[in-house]
């Protein structure tokens, strides 16, 4: 062994469209149906939409919400595919 230490590799997930997130960055998958359920949510998305940090990722019904910790606050990337499959579709 040289003594370097190896940098630990990142995980990603992959959302739609090609787009893909630092996992260590993600803060919260969140079901569509589930979480909009609540007023804060609806509250926080609405907040997160007048500062333009909502990216539509999705092309038909969104199911999903990817909540990612930027420099700056959070962005919300709302997907069409589900959570589970978010998850499990790592980089």
């Amino acid at each position: 062994m040289n003594g370097k230490r190896k940098r630990p590799e990142k995980l990603f997930l992959q959302l739609e469209g090609g787009e893909s997130v630092v996992g260590e960055d993600v803060i919260g998958v969140f079901d569509m149906d589930e979480a909009t359920v609540g007023e804060a949510t609806r509250t926080f998305l609405r907040e997160a939409q007048k500062r333009l940090c909502v990216v539509s990722l999705a092309s038909d019904l969104p199911r999903s919400m990817v909540v990612v910790r930027e420099a700056y606050g959070s962005r919300v990337y709302v997907s069409g595919l589900s959570p589970q499959s978010i998850v499990r579709h790592r980089l």
